[in-house]
């Protein structure tokens, strides 16, 4: 042995050591705060309610129609004759067009339409389809009268079978003022067409009779000549 006292050695824990792992079945130190782990409450104060459904249109919005336009023309006086009453003398000279029209809702905004109205004709005789959108927007003016501003545009196609291909548009522009007690209207508007190289005035009044299914029309509108064509028609019109 070596002489001297012995001198005892320190060792000092090497910082590379692993640390000191905890078993699972271990007690947790009570002196520690309890962890939550549950889903906080929502702020009442930083939410905004969204009510259901409130821009939405509803189905009750929507609405279709079909039918078809009958005409049959009259016999030419200065060229009948007796004998063409027999059952087939007369070749049939009815024409028909089919039409069908959807309105739906127009665009939620202050200053927008709010209604949408497609509407889609077929015409065999002169071998042509339309198909176009009217936009529109009425704002009462008062109790008894009600404007309305309405803002079409069409395309024309020839049919797939047609002798001729034709293809053309329109575009109109009407205000048209609605009288409420007396079920009568008057339309200030101008028309123009892929055929035309400026507006065309147009100058409209319609009158409901019994309560609406007669009505009367009468109408002024302007030609491309710049003269000025009037019409009177009268009209029937029932829904089922």
């Amino acid at each position: 042995m070596l002489p001297g006292a012995a001198r005892a050695q320190t060792v000092e824990p090497s910082s590379d050591a692993a640390p000191a792992e905890l078993s699972a079945d271990a007690p947790l130190d009570p002196s520690m705060p309890e962890l939550d782990l549950s889903t906080p409450e929502p702020d009442s104060g930083k939410l905004t309610p969204i009510p259901p459904s409130a821009d939405k249109a509803s189905a009750a919005d929507w609405s279709g129609k079909v039918g078809v336009d009958y005409t049959k023309p009259a016999i030419p006086a200065a060229t009948f004759q007796p004998d063409q009453l027999t059952a087939g003398a007369v070749p049939d000279q009815s024409t028909g067009v089919a039409w069908a029209t959807v309105t739906a809702p127009g665009m939620q905004a202050p200053l927008g339409w709010d209604q949408t109205s497609i509407e889609t004709r077929i015409d065999p005789s002169q071998e042509r389809s339309k198909l176009g959108t009217t936009l529109s927007r009425s704002v009462p003016l008062g109790d008894d009268v009600a404007l309305t501003w309405q803002n079409g545009i069409s395309m024309t196609h020839s049919l797939p079978n047609a002798s001729g291909q034709v293809h053309g548009w329109a575009s109109s522009q009407a205000l048209r003022f609605n009288f409420l007690p007396t079920d009568t209207s008057v339309s200030l508007g101008a028309d123009i067409s892929s055929s035309d190289d400026k507006w065309l005035r147009t100058l409209s009044a319609e009158q409901k009779l019994l309560g609406g299914p007669f009505s009367v029309t009468g109408s002024v509108s302007e030609t491309a000549a710049g003269e000025f064509s009037k019409s009177l028609r009268a009209g029937f019109r029932r829904s089922w």
